[in-house]
């Protein structure tokens, strides 16, 4: 495969480091400016050109007519739709990706109206999904739906309220039978690594686990996740995303109580009418009095939004001394300030880089891999697999898969089922595998009927 990047800023190097890590195909990477083209071809050994996406005579020489992919991920939603306009143009069978922020864009570009973008990537409407998911519990730092809704894989922080403590995940199966739960790893010491059947679970680990929807109620209660009777939410920044996680929580959660703080006294007044139940405070997040009178002693979470990261870093660093207790939610989109954030105190760092990674990996891996969540600073992934006929894997028992991956759900026949080594893969089965990133390439390989 032959894929072109337009953009090689943070989301642009990361696609980049990724394929070349995991993917066997030819990479080229197309951005104005020289520097950082520079840099991604001398860490990566890819191709590199100093031009306009927006230019047939840029993109020609960037290989376009030959290139079975482009994903255009600039900062600028014009310049990503005119790149993916003048690929289609020049090659009307490229497969097109671009990250356009603004909805009012998609439908226009769309492919199913007849546009020619065929994968519209949205890492702010994605964020604030993310976002209001993590809401059930402060023990929670991962959430992501699987199979459509009918599964889930969550993280979450271990703490002493739990039945599963010094228990090996072996017994765990045996002790709550019928429960289609399986941990699939856990981080300790700050190292994430794949669960095994007689590891052991303690205090302070943070744990990855599939759950089957209908399962996952009883699985928080097993796993100690305590909910809080009443929810109050803070959330600081009226933009897009903060705007669009509001209206979120409030159509989803009808027993939260919100507050939102707002800098630009215009734009509060333009939100609080678009909002029906979140009550809009216009002022500076960093503010004492302010955040005083949003309720912040009593605030169960509070999250920053705003454009500025190393702003929601303070802020939030500002809240949690006010209030030990609240959970803080950061939205940051610098990898380096996210370890920063972490060693402050901060929670959860919500990262859209990430997010639109995640969003478009699963159109350079082969046809089988259908959806994928990335872990923590590219340190796993979760995989959804379809098993297909001629499959190696078909008709194994789950024993006999010798391959560093964990199976943490199985759909079959559109429903997961219960599982254990025993247990045959059938074709038309869907697997949702965890798996490390240095056993990315090796399990892509495995599962893939694809010549690749």
């Amino acid at each position: 495969m032959k894929i072109l990047i337009v953009g090689a800023g943070q989301v642009g190097s990361q696609i980049c480091r990724y394929l070349v890590r995991e993917m066997d195909c030819e990479i080229t990477v197309l951005d104005n400016n020289s520097d950082n083209v520079g840099l991604i071809t001398d860490k990566l050994n890819i191709i590199g050109v100093v031009g306009e996406g927006t230019r047939g005579e840029d993109l020609k020489r960037s290989g376009i007519k030959n290139a079975n992919l482009i994903v255009a991920v600039t900062p600028s939603d014009e310049t990503n739709v005119l790149s993916t306009f003048f690929a289609r143009k020049l090659n009307p069978d490229i497969q097109t990706i671009a990250r356009i922020r603004n909805t009012d864009y998609h439908e226009f570009v769309s492919e199913k109206n007849d546009g020619f973008v065929d994968i519209i990537i949205n890492p702010e409407g994605a964020v604030a999904d993310a976002a209001q998911r993590l809401l059930r519990s402060k023990q929670l730092f991962f959430y992501q739906n699987l199979f459509n809704g009918k599964a889930q894989v969550i993280g979450l922080n271990l703490n002493e309220k739990s039945s599963v403590l010094n228990t090996s995940l072996r017994q765990l199966s045996e002790t709550f039978e019928g429960l289609r739960t399986f941990v699939v790893g856990y981080r300790r010491n700050n190292v994430l690594q794949l669960a095994n059947p007689d590891d052991q679970l303690v205090e302070g680990d943070k744990v990855y686990l599939i759950a089957a929807s209908d399962d996952l109620e009883r699985t928080l209660e097993i796993f100690g996740v305590e909910k809080p009777p009443f929810h109050r939410v803070i959330v600081i920044g009226g933009g897009k995303i903060g705007l669009d996680f509001t209206k979120r929580v409030e159509k989803n959660f009808n027993n939260y109580q919100l507050k939102l703080i707002e800098m630009d006294k215009e734009r509060a007044e333009t939100i609080a009418g678009e909002l029906t139940r979140a009550i809009v405070l216009q002022g500076d997040g960093m503010e004492e009095d302010l955040l005083n009178e949003a309720g912040i002693h009593t605030a169960n979470t509070i999250i920053s939004f705003t454009e500025n990261d190393k702003s929601n870093l303070l802020m939030l660093y500002k809240a949690k001394e006010l209030n030990p207790n609240i959970t803080t939610i950061g939205l940051i989109k610098d990898y380096g300030l996210s370890k920063l954030g972490e060693s402050m105190g901060i929670d959860i760092v919500l990262n859209p880089q990430t997010t639109t990674v995640s969003s478009i990996i699963p159109n350079v891996k082969p046809s089988s891999f259908k959806q994928v969540q990335m872990i923590g600073e590219d340190e796993g992934e979760v995989c959804e697999v379809l098993i297909e006929r001629n499959h190696e894997i078909e008709s194994k028992q789950l024993g006999e898969i010798k391959i560093p991956v964990k199976f943490g759900a199985i759909l079959r026949d559109d429903e997961p089922i219960g599982f254990n080594t025993q247990t045959r893969i059938q074709v038309g089965d869907q697997v949702a595998l965890f798996m490390l990133s240095k056993d990315i390439r090796k399990v892509t390989k495995y599962f893939s009927v694809d010549a690749y």
